[in-house]
């Protein structure tokens, strides 16, 4: 397995977490190349991010993607309502964020950004977490 196939199927993982998590009857995006959202609960689309590293840094920071090989993604790209963002122990022990999508994008602004992912492709801003965004 390439670590591309381990990554989507770990990710793959946290969004059916996130899916119990909000409850509801939940919609997975359409198959594909689909990028607006990951999954959605009545009108409300969700976006989904998990992250093995951020408890190496603190755990007091997000890794938020906005552009992968020269490309908007994450952040910019997202029509997602909301996110929820898994920060994710070897041992499966988890903290969970679910953020508006307007607030973490206006919590993105003037933060530091950095190089990061495969290959160091994805630049991304680091993030301070906030109280008010645990989920559980």
């Amino acid at each position: 397995m390439t670590d591309f196939s381990k990554d989507l199927s770990f990710g793959k993982t946290w969004e059916r977490v996130a899916m119990r998590m909000v409850g509801g009857a939940a919609t997975p995006s359409p198959i594909g190349a689909f990028k607006d959202w990951d999954f959605k609960v009545g009108e409300a689309t969700y976006e989904v991010k998990s992250d093995r590293l951020a408890y190496k840094f603190g755990g007091k920071t997000m890794f938020i993607e906005h552009e992968c090989g020269g490309v908007p993604s994450g952040i910019r790209a997202t029509k997602a309502d909301y996110w929820v963002y898994f920060m994710v122990r070897p041992n499966g022990e988890y903290t969970a964020y679910r953020i508006p999508t307007a607030d973490l994008k206006e919590a993105t602004k003037g933060c530091r950004q950095v190089s990061g992912g495969d290959g160091m492709r994805s630049k991304g801003f680091i993030v301070p977490v906030k109280s008010e965004w645990l989920f559980c």
